[in-house]
């Protein structure tokens, strides 16, 4: 049903934003100018348009990525961070994504999600000072946890809380204690920064696809057929497409990662 060209047909896309890379430190670069030099130093005026302007404004393009908007204003000094169970896709699954691309309507532009993972937390604002003794809080927190597995089921359709993005995702069929005592402990760590906790009765599941505004209702109409496919895809492909042995949570915190390993 699917050939092995199949892969060439994906698309790469760029980072979300909470994988966005922080400005590392300035490089001051000192020049040696002669003390006995005739021509005295002149400073250039300032352009006009950049005379009133301060210098840590920063104006949010969603043209340079893919039309998404920010959740909270890019500020310096402010890493947007999250806490995830990371996955590395198969051919099963991508396969089930060209699938996807042929069945919904094409006027909703669907995008391949650009890595694979299970939220554990939100996407939170950790300032620089705050991460080393985050980072060990999580880790105390962990660090109790046995590895254990988590199986996939079927597709849902979900959306964002600013209705700006709609996703496809393939939802958990076994593991979801195992992750709800997680998210309790991890909710601790975020509470000492006095940081919004996760969902309430979480829906666990892991976005594969996703699309600007909307577009509920759309693809609920898709599901019957996409979960068909989903289901031929999984009698034809191998079990380790389809579930993921869990030996670690991954911390991103601006663009740096972090390993939290269970026992």
């Amino acid at each position: 049903m699917f050939g092995k060209g199949s892969l060439s047909l994906l698309e790469e896309y760029g980072g979300d934003s909470s994988d966005e890379e922080v400005p590392g430190p300035r490089v001051s670069v000192k020049r040696t100018y002669d003390s006995d030099s005739s021509y005295p130093s002149k400073r250039l005026p300032v352009p006009s348009q950049f005379s009133n302007k301060n210098e840590n404004d920063y104006v949010d393009d969603p043209l340079l990525h893919e039309g998404r908007v920010r959740s909270f204003a890019h500020e310096r000094g402010n890493w947007p961070s999250y806490i995830c169970i990371p996955f590395e896709a198969h051919m099963g699954l991508q396969n089930f994504l060209l699938a996807i691309k042929k069945i919904v309507p094409e006027y909703i532009e669907l995008k391949q999600c650009n890595d694979f993972h299970i939220s554990l937390t939100k996407t939170v604002i950790l300032r620089y000072i705050w991460i080393t003794p985050f980072v060990q809080s999580v880790q105390e927190y962990i660090k109790c946890f046995n590895k254990f597995m988590i199986v996939f089921g079927n597709a849902k359709v979900y959306c964002n809380e600013e209705k700006t993005r709609t996703f496809i995702g393939i939802e958990i069929k076994s593991g979801y204690d195992s992750l709800l005592k997680i998210v309790e402990n991890l909710n601790h760590s975020l509470s000492e920064y006095k940081l919004p906790p996760f969902y309430e009765d979480p829906s666990f599941h892991m976005s594969i696809a996703w699309c600007l505004g909307d577009r509920q209702s759309e693809l609920n109409d898709c599901l019957p057929e996409i979960n068909s496919i989903l289901e031929t895809l999984k009698e034809i492909h191998n079990d380790d497409n389809w579930y993921i042995f869990v030996e670690y949570l991954l911390g991103k915190i601006g663009n740096k990662q972090f390993q939290f390993h269970l026992r």
